[in-house]
């Protein structure tokens, strides 16, 4: 799994609040397929989900293992890390790199 220890996310809406809300994400993986979510905005997964991002932005190679609940925990949405294509956040968020954050 992508070191997501130096990523915060912030809400393009309100930056400065601290309170953990609920993000809807869509996912959108190779071949067209989109899959939605609703997790707070500090859950792991949100952040993995980016980290695993980034990581790709980056040209990393390293690929890792979603196993995401979905449909009421009633089915589960599993993918590769490499077939991640982009994330669409409502509300929009911003992520900072926390040496970011300590300059402000």
């Amino acid at each position: 799994m992508p070191n997501d220890t130096e990523i915060n996310i912030v809400e393009a809406a309100s930056p400065t609040n601290d309170s953990a809300k609920e993000v809807l994400v869509e996912i959108l993986l190779n071949g067209g397929f989109r899959y939605q979510i609703k997790v707070k905005s500090d859950n792991p997964l949100l952040r993995s989900l980016i980290a695993a991002f980034l990581a790709r932005t980056q040209g990393k190679q390293d690929s890792f293992l979603f196993q995401i609940p979905i449909e009421e925990n009633k089915s589960s949405l599993c993918f590769t890390s490499d077939h991640l294509v982009g994330l669409i956040t409502q509300p929009p968020i911003l992520l900072r790199r926390k040496q970011e954050l300590e300059i402000e």
